[in-house]
């Protein structure tokens, strides 16, 4: 085996450059306004909508990506913007430790019995509308539009 000569140098490595950028909070609360402005726009799934976001983040930076989890967290509590959900009902697996739509912590919906005792009926969003009961309701569809100040949908 032939002995490596100490005057060679290690082969370049290959350095790529960053291959994308997470765009500010504020910025993508921005971006997202924009696009439902008016009501002019109703985005019928969550994947049109981020492609959009996407399209209106890359006029500034062109590296920007977002994720479609982030995006509902951040979308929850900008004024102007309503997403509504539709569910499917599963078979219940193992138990919600986290909201499906945003993450948040769930509380437990109780009722009293006439015995006295308290019992769990299902889980509540502690931040946005999702609950679910004994059968799982499971987001199968996200819808985003323009709404009014109140969170109504604007006619």
């Amino acid at each position: 085996m032939p002995e490596r000569a100490d005057t060679e140098t290690p082969p370049a490595r290959s350095r790529s450059g960053v291959k994308y950028r997470r765009p500010g909070d504020d910025d993508v609360r921005r971006a997202a306004r924009r696009l439902v402005r008016g009501g002019k726009a109703a985005f019928h799934s969550q994947a049109r909508f981020r492609d959009a976001l996407v399209a209106a983040l890359r006029r500034e930076e062109p590296l920007a990506v977002i994720s479609g989890r982030r995006l509902r967290r951040l979308l929850i509590d900008v004024p102007g913007v309503r997403i509504s959900v539709s569910y499917s009902e599963r078979a219940s697996g193992r138990p919600l430790t986290a909201c499906p739509v945003c993450g948040s912590e769930l509380k437990p919906i109780r009722n009293q019995t006439l015995s006295g005792d308290s019992i769990v009926l299902g889980q509540r969003c502690v931040r946005c509308d999702y609950w679910t009961h004994r059968t799982r309701r499971v987001p199968v569809r996200y819808q985003i539009t323009s709404a009014g100040i109140d969170g109504r949908r604007l006619r």
